[in-house]
């Protein structure tokens, strides 16, 4: 009997499991959850960190056979099947279970995914407290990570993180953005440029109106060499651009897009 309580334990532990060769784990996040966004600037210096991170966009990782000619968020082999999320909390993310669980409500609430805690077939995302804040981008099929470190304990950044999960792209490098912002370049920290390269119009669906207040859309001074007095993108309309951090969750058009993208109802 001891045995298989042994060997019971083994696979739970199994599960739970954080690669740390690409993905180092840190402390716990200094900061209890928040509702939305940081209280003070020095807050806001760690989430900065945390959201524009070493990854593409400063937060997504592509899925394998992302780089294939005809791989997109147009990709339906990228979608969770019948629009149903597995997930599990890692013990390292439990204490943001609260705010997970917010974001979880608004897709819920809005759209027509569903998530349920647990492995499912094999397909789930494992959310953990890893370094920063990123997201592999739709299902790839088996376990794959979602992090809130440090830093990334907001709604809005629950709900972001999400959006790639499930295959939103940000809304800043659509492929038509030039129409909509102006990038500065110059005032983007140099090896941080690629983070504004605008996605492949194959690679794209559902192109609607553009979405200034997206979740998925980052601020006026995303990567910038002075966070405080430089902007790397402006809205042509001359609207502010709001921090995914800063905001309460999913704009209108987001949710439509969802909607049409899952063949919601």
């Amino acid at each position: 009997m001891l045995w298989k309580i042994f060997l019971a334990l083994l696979a739970l532990a199994e599960h739970h499991e954080i690669p740390t060769e690409n993905h180092a784990e840190i402390e716990p996040a200094e900061f209890v959850p928040s509702e939305y966004g940081p209280q003070t600037a020095a807050e806001e210096e760690i989430t900065r960190a945390a959201m524009y991170g070493k990854h593409y966009g400063g937060d997504m990782i592509f899925p394998d056979g992302w780089n294939t000619s005809d791989a997109g968020i147009n990709d339906k082999r990228f979608r969770w099947p019948l629009a149903r999320v597995f997930y599990v909390i890692h013990p390292s993310a439990e204490h943001l279970r609260g705010v997970i669980n917010q974001g979880i409500q608004q897709y819920h609430a809005y759209t027509c995914l569903r998530f349920t805690e647990g492995y499912g077939n094999g397909n789930y995302i494992l959310i953990h407290a890893g370094q920063g804040c990123w997201s592999v981008i739709g299902c790839n099929g088996g376990r794959q990570l979602l992090s809130l470190g440090q830093g990334c304990q907001f709604v809005g950044l629950a709900v972001h993180e999400l959006g790639h999960a499930v295959g939103l792209f940000h809304e800043h490098q659509r492929s038509d953005r030039d129409n909509y912002i102006t990038v500065y370049k110059q005032n983007v920290i140099p090896d941080q440029l690629h983070n504004f390269e605008r996605t492949p119009a194959w690679q794209e669906a559902y192109l609607y109106q553009y979405d200034y207040n997206s979740i998925m859309h980052y601020g006026n001074y995303a990567f910038s060499r002075n966070p405080r007095g430089l902007k790397t993108m402006e809205a042509h309309n001359g609207q502010a651009l709001i921090e995914p951090w800063q905001k309460r969750g999913f704009d209108q058009l987001d949710i439509y897009r969802l909607k049409q993208m899952y063949g919601c109802q």
